[in-house]
């Protein structure tokens, strides 16, 4: 691949943008000569924007040529060239025909016959997060550590390495069995030790943080969270769920605004290598809101971004609607609010009982959820909510019902993140209140265990993708970085199409997606999750020119081979941000 005058393009010229927000569109994928016409009806048919024209005497900034372009656009699937004018797709087509479009000091890049899709909108991360995990935490993580005793003694390292009364915290996947304040107290007589399980939904504190904390045997458990205790009623260290594990890590170091930023910063530039060039975080707390506004503002954050604000205690309702940022530009939108009605596994929300700590526990008291989503409903902003298990997702589903019955304003498109285990109902329940799912396919890795101890019924009802896209649901893909071990695309990729668990082995292979379809669920339908179908998602002329140049063709690879699939060079706005 050969790029020719690169073009520097100033920030000034990126903001110059601006966006509305209509409908969605279907997409016929291809390979070859051959239209794949996808199968299921994936989101609304949308209103294309109006494309760019050249004036007399003008000529593109840059065009691609001599690509594999899949464009996830059903007016043209498939393309060879495209041409960027301001940041903007111009035209889409032919060697010849965008080769005309050329001038003296266009910027012309051979895709040497590489496969071109649109860049990919990542739905559900926590970017900062992921920054904050290779910064300020301690690393514990697998393949280097893998068992308890390894935990600990990279816990004993980490303390060695600093002076008493300073705060180690780290971060683990996962050890049989878990530890607890038993292990970690040992190794750390003088230093409090907050240790947080990847997933984020649990952690373990050692004696002398939970003094620092001032909690006991006699502390109550907060409304949504658990403190545990063993049989004996002694603390065992460990803390599940957000509401309980703020109790703790109130008291620790808090990260400072420069801190954030730089952690924003190391993740931003790592996704848009990986070929992701917008993101949407949706767990967002209050003090990374402006870091992450300033961040985007003074072009240290690459990709697109649009952020969500956490509500975890019912005190956070007022901040929500009063105190909230009003950043809405093309790189950086506030998008509305995030509810975790659950944990993971352990504290999945579900019907009937299952084998984690506790399944019959949402964490808001239901009355106070369902008026708190009425009232963020009506600042006409979007609802995202974490659902692990099935009476989550339904209780999630009825409040969103509720509000949109008492506000039946046009269009919220509201949210379920990750809807792992759901009842067959449910599905028909999404297509009726135009809800996205956004999930995370890969999860199955570390959940098709899960599954198994579901039984069989239950188990099928993991991360139903197929299900979900034949009725009609809007699927939007994502990595979940910071809460799991992986950041890039074609690991969500591969996990959508094979399904595999972690004996490598197909879990329930009737639900997966076909690449197409993937490919098109991390684009247009994360796009449209976000209500930016029509800014994004595809090569459309008039859209922005976020793009992606890959190492390999995703539709005739092995699908076992997707994984290895990189990108090549990334285009955000126009610009390449990486590779040449």
């Amino acid at each position: 691949m050969l790029i020719k005058k690169k073009r520097r393009y100033s920030r000034r010229d990126f903001l110059k943008l601006g966006a509305t927000v209509v409908g969605g569109t279907v997409v016929a994928c291809a390979r070859g000569e051959d239209i794949v016409q996808l199968t299921a009806t994936l989101v609304p048919e949308a209103t294309p924007p109006p494309a760019p024209a050249l004036l007399p005497g003008e000529a593109a900034d840059s065009i691609l040529l001599n690509g594999n372009l899949y464009t996830m656009d059903a007016a043209l699937p498939t393309a060879r060239a495209l041409a960027v004018k301001d940041g903007n797709i111009l035209q889409v087509g032919s060697d010849e025909s965008i080769r005309s479009l050329a001038g003296e000091n266009t910027t012309i890049i051979d895709a040497s016959g590489k496969t071109v899709t649109p860049g990919m909108v990542d739905a559900h991360n926590h970017l900062q997060v992921y920054g904050s995990l290779h910064e300020r935490f301690v690393p514990l993580l697998p393949p280097d550590v893998h068992t308890l005793d390894a935990v600990i003694a990279g816990i004993k390292q980490a303390v060695d390495q600093v002076n008493p009364g300073v705060w180690v915290q780290a971060v683990f996947w996962d050890t049989e069995p878990l530890p607890t304040k038993r292990h970690l107290d040992p190794v750390s007589p003088d230093n409090p030790v907050w240790l947080i399980q990847q997933g984020g939904h649990y952690g373990i504190a050692n004696s002398m943080a939970l003094d620092i904390a001032g909690i006991t045997p006699e502390t109550q458990n907060p409304v949504g969270g658990i403190i545990e205790r063993d049989a004996s009623g002694e603390l065992t260290g460990m803390f599940y769920n957000h509401k309980a594990m703020d109790l703790l890590r109130m008291h620790a170091p808090i990260p400072t605004e420069g801190e954030i930023i730089s952690y924003i910063k190391y993740a931003g530039d790592l996704f848009a290598a990986a070929g992701v060039t917008s993101f949407q975080d949706v767990n967002v707390r209050f003090n990374a809101l402006e870091p992450y506004i300033k961040a985007a503002s003074q072009g240290l954050l690459l990709p697109r971004a649009q952020i969500f604000y956490t509500l975890e205690w019912p005190s956070d309702l007022e901040r929500a609607l009063n105190e909230m940022p009003t950043a809405n530009n093309n790189f950086m939108k506030f998008s509305g609010f995030k509810f975790l009605i659950d944990g993971q596994f352990p504290t999945w929300y579900t019907h009937e009982p299952h084998p984690g700590i506790s399944w019959d526990m949402p964490t808001w008291d239901i009355d106070l959820f369902k008026d708190a989503v009425k009232q963020l409903h009506d600042t006409g902003l979007q609802i995202a909510i974490h659902c692990g298990g099935d009476a989550a997702v339904d209780l999630t589903l009825e409040a969103f019902e509720e509000a949109m019955d008492a506000n039946p304003r046009p269009d919220p498109r509201h949210r379920i993140e990750h809807a792992v285990l759901t009842k067959p109902h449910a599905t028909q329940k999404m297509v009726d209140l135009g809800v996205s799912v956004s999930c995370q396919p890969q999860f199955l890795r570390f959940t098709a265990y899960i599954g198994e101890n579901l039984g069989e019924e239950r188990g099928a009802r993991l991360k139903v993708t197929r299900e979900w896209l034949d009725a009609g649901v809007n699927v939007a893909l994502g990595s979940d970085a910071g809460s799991t071990p992986w950041y890039t695309p074609n690991v969500t990729l591969l996990g959508a199409v094979t399904r595999l668990g972690a004996d490598d082995k197909p879990f329930h292979p009737e639900q997966s997606m076909t690449i197409q379809e993937a490919l098109y669920a991390h684009t247009m339908g994360s796009a449209y999750a976000g209500h930016e179908e029509n800014i994004k998602g595809s090569l459309t002329p008039g859209k922005m020119a976020d793009l992606v140049v890959w190492s390999d063709d995703f539709y005739t690879v092995d699908p076992m081979d997707i994984v290895r699939v990189k990108a090549d060079m990334t285009m955000i706005n126009g610009q390449v941000v990486h590779g040449e």
